[in-house]
């Protein structure tokens, strides 16, 4: 890698780079972005890995062409996080604190968590999508929004699938290089395994390994894009606010609500909710307990019950003291 970057940190992006993936980030966008920053270092005529304050903000720059969000935001992440690194390892870098860019950024997005109701809502308003006769979206989306719900699964890793990846005999699927790099089997219940084969049926009677699990009548497979149109009219056909694209509900928090539905299963059957955790971080393909754990906190803020569960198999861990 190291012979396709130029200027005087060249080497230290290249291991920088190897860093970032070794902890599972695949690292490619960002990779592309610090490329153009080894170029673009060049014309400081550097005889040494310095970061300096000069080219930081050069590079900061926003480019007359470029979004703060879709493009400066990126770069200027990249080299934070870059100059971050070189700090770390005992180099002075100047890390950037770009203002415009500090000010674009929103707050974080809060999950929504759908309730019961709100799930066989959205579940109804799917199956009843009109037919039309140069789309299967009547078809895919009913088994789509189902598979979301029931496993758990990104949306991406479910637009993904393809034929080799679904195991219709065991009722199980393969979730190939997803996030972290992440290979993971998914079992599936035995109602989704049947409603994966009715499907399978009707689109798939003949097919080849490669072939995507859910395609247009073009035999292409369907897209974010178009999938998330076809959910903004579930939610408004099943009476769920939307407060606009970036604030939600959004079809990813089907995954969010997947994982709080299950602690709260897990608390009505008096599972150990922390011994359930591992299990689930496994399932979703969590890259940490830390990352399922969340889901803790926000189901126990919409089930209190959770929290009286939690707190009576805990509050022993810190005893009374009396004074």
């Amino acid at each position: 890698m190291t012979a396709n970057f130029n200027g005087p940190f060249a080497e230290l992006i290249r291991d920088f780079i190897e860093f970032k993936r070794s902890m599972g980030f695949k690292y490619m966008k960002e990779g592309e972005h610090l490329k153009l920053f080894s170029e673009f270092s060049r014309q400081f005529g550097l005889t040494e890995p310095v970061l300096t304050k000069e080219i930081v903000d050069a590079w900061c720059t926003k480019r007359p062409h470029e979004g703060v969000r879709n493009g400066a935001e990126q770069r200027i992440s990249c080299l934070r996080q870059f100059a971050l690194y070189l700090v770390s390892i005992g180099y002075n870098a100047y890390i950037p604190i770009h203002i415009e860019y500090k000010k674009s950024r929103r707050s974080k997005y809060v999950a929504y968590i759908y309730t019961h109701d709100e799930i066989n809502r959205i579940i109804d308003c799917s199956d009843l999508i009109y037919p039309n006769r140069r789309s299967t979206m009547h078809l895919v989306m009913p088994v789509l929004v189902r598979l979301l719900y029931s496993t758990g699964m990104r949306i991406m890793e479910a637009l993904k699938l393809q034929m080799k990846h679904v195991d219709l005999i065991n009722d199980v699927l393969l979730i190939e290089n997803a996030k972290y790099d992440k290979d993971r089997l998914i079992a599936l219940s035995a109602s989704m395994g049947n409603i994966l084969k009715q499907y399978c049926e009707v689109m798939h009677t003949q097919f080849l390994p490669d072939d995507y699990l859910f395609v247009g009548m073009t035999r292409e497979p369907y897209g974010h894009h178009n999938t998330y149109l076809r959910f903004r009219e579930l939610l408004l056909q099943a009476g769920i606010p939307h407060a606009g694209r970036g604030n939600g509900p959004r079809i990813h928090d089907i995954r969010h609500t997947f994982a709080c539905h299950t602690l709260q299963a897990a608390e009505k059957r008096h599972v150990d909710l922390y011994a359930a955790l591992p299990i689930l971080s496994t399932y979703m393909g969590h890259a940490s307990i830390q990352a399922t754990s969340q889901y803790l906190r926000m189901t126990a803020e919409i089930y209190p019950d959770i929290t009286a569960a939690v707190n009576a198999l805990c509050s022993y861990v810190i005893p009374e003291v009396n004074v």
